[in-house]
């Protein structure tokens, strides 16, 4: 069965999108399917059309081979299936693959495309960080809103936090070298520093308004990057710089422990 919550807070061509990509999954793997989520911003009622992706977690039971992966990527990319929002992320992992958690983690397709995104798909990782994975994993247990199937935090299992730390850190070194003048940039650090500090996950205009909140001093950047999100502009980098610093002190002050991301928060 399809979910119907949030659907009010999304266009009706991304929701329609929505139901035609959950028809093929469900059609290609049938009883074989454990779930379908939405794990960004329009699972938490934070889609803005024309800015935001769509970010999609499918989980099947077992592994499947190369040629029926290519086959259902191949129906879901766009333009086979006409992706209404800037971009889709959708990543499908299996079971054995998530549990525990390899180096490289193994997902079975990830399918990226829409109308300002190049249409790709990869099969298996291809040697690339892959700080993403556990990002992903982590919200998708915290926020995932369940489009198919039980909540995602019945199906995706605990991330310890040694290595979410070094996703984070990895994720802030891409932001911090190659897309230092991305507005992106400045928003992802401010959701990470909510995460680190305060166990949450939330939408980047959600993390803005956090952190402006617990540090007023960092509001006029925050304001700024999502100035410049809509515009579709980068910024002079240095207006990140403090954020990473900030990011840094609150990962130091976490320390290395073995504590894990829990479907709620920080353990």
């Amino acid at each position: 069965m399809h979910s119907a919550t949030h659907r009010a807070d999304l266009p009706g061509p991304l929701r329609d999108y929505l139901d035609d990509l959950a028809t093929i999954v469900t059609d290609a793997l049938g009883r074989d399917l454990r779930g379908m989520w939405l794990i960004g911003s329009s699972a938490q009622g934070a889609y803005e059309h024309g800015i935001s992706d769509v970010d999609v977690l499918v989980v099947s039971r077992s592994r499947w081979s190369r040629p029926d992966r290519e086959r259902l990527a191949g129906r879901i990319v766009h333009p086979a299936l006409v992706c209404p929002a800037v971009g889709l992320e959708c990543v499908w992992y299996a079971e054995p693959d998530l549990a525990p958690l390899g180096s490289p983690i193994v997902f079975q397709a990830n399918v990226n495309g829409g109308q300002s995104r190049e249409p790709m798909i990869a099969l298996e990782p291809d040697g690339e960080p892959q700080w993403w994975a556990p990002l992903d994993l982590a919200a998708a247990r915290m926020v995932g809103l369940s489009r198919i199937g039980p909540p995602a935090a019945d199906v995706i299992p605990e991330i310890p936090w040694p290595r979410l730390r070094q996703a984070i850190e990895q994720s802030q070194a891409f932001h911090d070298g190659p897309d230092s003048g991305s507005p992106n940039r400045v928003l992802n650090l401010a959701r990470l520093i909510a995460l680190v500090e305060d166990g949450r996950w939330l939408s980047k205009p959600a993390g803005a308004q956090w952190l402006s909140r617990a540090e007023p001093g960092f509001a006029p950047a925050l304001d700024e990057a999502l100035r410049a999100r809509a515009e579709g502009r980068w910024l002079d980098p240095t207006l990140a710089d403090g954020l990473s610093d900030r990011l840094a002190q609150g990962l130091g002050a976490r320390g290395r422990g073995a504590q894990g991301l829990g479907a709620q928060g920080l353990g």
